[in-house]
């Protein structure tokens, strides 16, 4: 097992080469000037990958990475329809893809040179999100609740109130993310996230307000480093994070509220236009391997929807229910589900009343 946390949402704490968005950009465009070198540029969620996945893929096949990151999943999307060239592989969360669709962002992927993607579960295939499974390849997936430091609760959280509870006001955080926030505060008022109705988002956001002097922090980057400091008591959280960060603070915990966590699947896609198309899908394939998927399983803590990996999986990582949760409470969580179209308008103001308030 990998021992550097690697968190999903954190910033870079490994070895990986891993240029900030400038120089990046500037290695892209020194890229389309040399046609003869193979290279993938990948955007990823920061630090969401093992630290022998990419070397391992160039030295089998002598194809250059360039690993750029992301802090959340708006600012990628916003970064791509403002025109970002030269990427070539992103990972995005599955109820992102519509959207990603809709804006002509990603290509279909030649699903038949995919030797490696009969290793995936078929459950995680033919979803929703993708009924015909040509836009996207399951990465890894996991689940939002809270994470807790065991110190500093008077219990382990059991309900999505307790990050209302005034007690721990000014250590509770946020995830800086209208989808989790928001679509918390529509379930705990009873309606669906597919809600359409102005009185329904002024309502959440009026519960989200009443919350905010309770918060110390939205953020979906730095809310571990304030569980593992103490700085913060309790967290909305992704799961993985959390249980990564439990080697530098043993007291930290992650808990799935009574009311229904969120499950969400991490995808790989191929941008339009991709300029390294093969080498792109050869990456994909790659990191499809069983050791290779059981490799950033075991790092980042997350599940794998790779099937072939799982007895190439650390058994303590695979029997973590907090990791795996087990059947029963699988059925009480909830997938994100994509607005209607012309619902992002009352996310997205929603969700700028809540922060400028």
């Amino acid at each position: 097992m990998a021992e550097p946390r690697v968190s999903r949402r954190d910033f870079l704490r490994l070895g990986l080469l891993l240029p900030a968005a400038g120089p990046l950009l500037s290695t892209l465009a020194a890229c389309a000037k040399k046609p003869a070198e193979r290279v993938v540029n990948f955007f990823n969620w920061s630090s969401y990958i093992s630290k022998e996945a990419l070397p391992g893929f160039t030295a089998a096949t002598g194809v250059k990475v360039n690993y750029d990151v992301f802090a959340d999943e708006e600012e990628m999307f916003a970064k791509l329809r403002s025109g970002a060239m030269g990427y070539d592989v992103i990972v995005a969360t599955d109820y992102l893809l519509p959207r990603l669709r809709g804006s002509n962002l990603i290509a279909p992927i030649p699903m038949e040179d995919l030797k490696n993607l009969s290793n995936l579960d078929p459950k995680f295939l033919h979803t929703p999100y993708d009924p015909e499974q040509r836009f996207s390849v399951p990465y890894l997936w996991g689940t939002t609740g809270i994470g807790f430091n065991k110190k500093l609760v008077a219990k382990a959280p059991t309900s999505w109130w307790d990050l209302w509870d005034e007690r721990y006001k000014g250590r509770i955080c946020m995830l800086d993310s209208p989808r989790e926030c928001i679509g918390t505060a529509l379930l705990l008022k009873g309606q669906p996230e597919t809600t359409t109705d102005e009185k329904d988002f002024e309502a959440a956001k009026e519960l989200l307000l009443k919350q905010k002097p309770l918060v110390k922090q939205y953020t979906s980057a730095t809310y571990v480093d304030a569980l593992v400091a103490g700085e913060a008591a309790l967290a909305m959280a992704y799961s993985g994070d959390v249980l990564q960060a439990v080697k530098e603070n043993p007291h930290l915990d992650y808990a799935l509220p009574k009311e229904g966590g969120y499950m969400w699947v991490d995808c790989m896609c191929v941008l339009r236009g991709a300029p390294h198309l093969a080498d792109s899908v050869a990456l994909i394939d790659y990191l499809l391997r069983p050791d290779v998927a059981a490799g950033i399983c075991n790092a980042v803590h997350y599940a794998s929807p790779n099937a072939a990996a799982q007895p190439r999986i650390d058994p303590a990582v695979l029997k973590d229910k907090r990791v795996y949760p087990p059947a029963a409470v699988v059925k009480n969580l909830r997938y994100h589900t994509p607005p209607d179209p012309e619902a992002y308008v009352l996310w997205n103001q929603t969700w700028s009343d809540v922060k400028a308030l």
